[in-house]
């Protein structure tokens, strides 16, 4: 089973330099990004333009923030979120 849900617990904070390792995200055909910790919101926003791009070849992937919520909380809502085939979780630490 190949997972295709990805949970970030970001202890670092968002840079642009990070957009590499968003696109090898969307390259390895994940449909689920969470994000909880440092910039949660703004690694969010930033997965939201990687996918967008100029807009003529958008990928599409769920995304998600979670301000204020555990680790583990966040685990427990990507392993409940519906997806189109079983999955389990990877999680990525940065």
């Amino acid at each position: 089973m190949k997972n295709r849900k990805l949970v970030l617990v970001s202890d670092t904070g968002y840079l642009q330099e990070h957009d590499d390792l968003l696109r090898s995200v969307l390259d390895e055909g994940y449909e689920l990004f969470c994000v909880v910790g440092v910039d949660c919101e703004l690694w969010e926003e930033a997965m939201d333009e990687v996918a967008v791009g100029d807009g003529s070849d958008p990928r599409y992937i769920t995304t998600t923030s979670h301000p204020g919520e555990t680790e583990n909380e966040v685990i427990e809502f990507a392993k409940m979120f519906a997806i189109s085939g079983s999955s389990g979780v990877h999680v990525v630490r940065i």
